[in-house]
C-alpha cells in the first residue's frame, strides 16, 4: 500500500498551536474545528473569520 504525505500550509504550526483538528482536504492537511461550532459561529459573528488557502 502506497501511503502519501499530505501537504502543509505555511500556517500548519499555528494551527496545530491552537488544537486545530486537521482533516485531509484535497491532499493537504486543514483545520477543520478549533473548539465547537457554536463557539466558532459566535466568534465569526462577533469578530471575523479566517479561512487558509494558502
Amino acid at each position: 500500500m502506497v501511503e502519501t504525505q499530505l501537504k502543509r500550509t505555511p500556517l500548519f504550526d499555528t494551527h496545530n498551536a491552537l488544537d486545530a483538528r486537521m482533516v485531509e482536504f484535497g491532499g493537504w492537511e486543514m483545520p477543520v474545528l478549533y473548539s465547537s461550532i457554536a463557539q466558532e459561529h459566535h466568534a465569526v459573528r462577533q469578530a471575523a473569520g479566517l479561512f487558509d488557502i494558502s
